[in-house]
């Protein structure tokens, strides 16, 4: 059932980008052809938009391959992790699902990962003049994506026993944002790196 859900949200991800590139695309080439008999640097702009909007056309169409896209297989075992989120669950709340062998978001199955990828948790809070803007909690991954899990407005001790729960499933992860972390982050994703090569 996880497989079918991660290559149903891949396709539609995908369709989303491929009409807004695609979009993107004739609307900008369309204003480049204009403006380069106007405003040579305004043309350009266009002709970068241009660009922007074919890339996402092809990202947009390789996502619609599924399990034969790229994103899915740059992760070999995404399909098994996604089959057992929904198979083997061991815990569920409102921010993540945890099952033998995997964490994913709550809202997007895509963000599946191995609980032995995740190499540090932490909170990452922005602020905007003093006000508490953006509050996410962190997980990094050993392939170098990022999991963002979005507690802002959130209790102290919601955020505390999410942190708490998902270091308690993912026996590689350290807690808190500090130099031994990134040093130990470093270290794993450039081990990780060099094990591809190979």
């Amino acid at each position: 059932m996880g497989r079918e859900l991660l290559v149903k949200k891949l396709k539609s991800r995908g369709m989303l980008s491929l009409v807004v590139g695609i979009l993107v695309t004739i609307f900008s080439l369309f204003m480049a052809i204009i403006m380069f008999e106007e405003v040579f640097i305004a043309g350009l702009i266009f002709l970068v938009l241009t660009a922007v909007g074919v890339g996402l056309t092809v990202h947009g169409f390789d996502l619609t391959k599924g399990e034969n896209s790229k994103f899915a297989k740059k992760t070999p075992n995404i399909l098994e992790l996604a089959d057992d989120i929904y198979g083997n669950k061991v815990y569920e709340d409102n921010f993540i699902t945890i099952s033998n062998k995997a964490i994913a978001t709550k809202k997007d199955i895509s963000s599946v990962t191995d609980l032995n990828d995740v190499l540090a948790i932490y909170e990452h809070i922005q602020r905007t003049n003093g006000i508490v803007t953006s509050h996410i909690v962190k997980l990094e991954l050993r392939n170098g994506r990022t999991m963002a899990i979005n507690v802002y407005a959130r209790k102290r001790d919601t955020k505390d026993n999410l942190v708490l729960t998902i270091r308690n499933y993912c026996p590689n992860a350290m807690v808190g944002y500090t130099g031994e972390m990134l040093d130990y982050l470093k270290k794993e994703r450039k081990a990780y790196k060099e094990s591809l090569i190979k």
